[in-house]
């Protein structure tokens, strides 16, 4: 990636689009926009491939704007990250489509998860003292979380509850992970 954003930004000033002090703004923004498209369009043919585009669509409303906001486990080069990331979708999904578990456990579990997310986030808002709208997102993304968990809860659909469930506790436990790595 990091070659093809340093090509494109190059070939943009050898052409004179961009001059000089501009070289480092684009090229990162290169890198980031390959980054992003590659593991959007990766996710994307994981969810196609497994017939699961509305559970892919629900894991990312609620996975993205939680890590983004929350932090967690981060690797060092973009390929972990990558490669990490996919199998952490393709291993959710697949549990989705073929485990059954009680329905009551993926409740509590789900709530479990959502209150130790507000526990750090919260601890994390006092300790750094992170704008007061920082809270409110995530307290809102876990409301809506919460939500529909309920309406699946309503409709007994225990492999959607289940899909959420796994995605809080990804993130739950990638801010645990993220917390123990601090103090060792």
């Amino acid at each position: 990636m990091e070659k093809i954003a340093t090509r494109l930004a190059g070939l943009l000033r050898e052409r004179q689009i961009i001059d000089d002090s501009m070289y480092d703004i684009y090229h990162y923004g290169m890198l980031r926009m390959l980054e992003i498209g590659t593991a959007f369009f990766s996710s994307l043919l994981i969810c196609l491939s497994m017939g699961m585009i509305k559970e892919g669509l629900i894991f990312f409303a609620f996975f993205i704007p939680l890590r983004s906001y929350l932090g967690g486990v981060h690797l060092k080069k973009f390929w972990q990250c990558y490669i990490a990331s996919c199998l952490i979708l393709f291993l959710t999904l697949i549990m989705v489509k073929s485990v059954v578990i009680d329905l009551k456990f993926i409740g509590i579990m789900t709530v479990f998860g959502v209150v130790g997310t507000v526990f750090e986030a919260f601890a994390d808002y006092r300790k750094q003292k992170i704008n007061k709208v920082y809270f409110l997102i995530i307290c809102t993304v876990l409301s809506l979380l919460i939500l529909l968990a309920g309406l699946f809860y309503i409709k007994e659909d225990a492999s959607m509850i289940f899909l959420l469930c796994c995605t809080i506790l990804l993130v739950f436990g990638s801010k645990m992970i993220e917390q123990f790595g601090r103090r060792h």
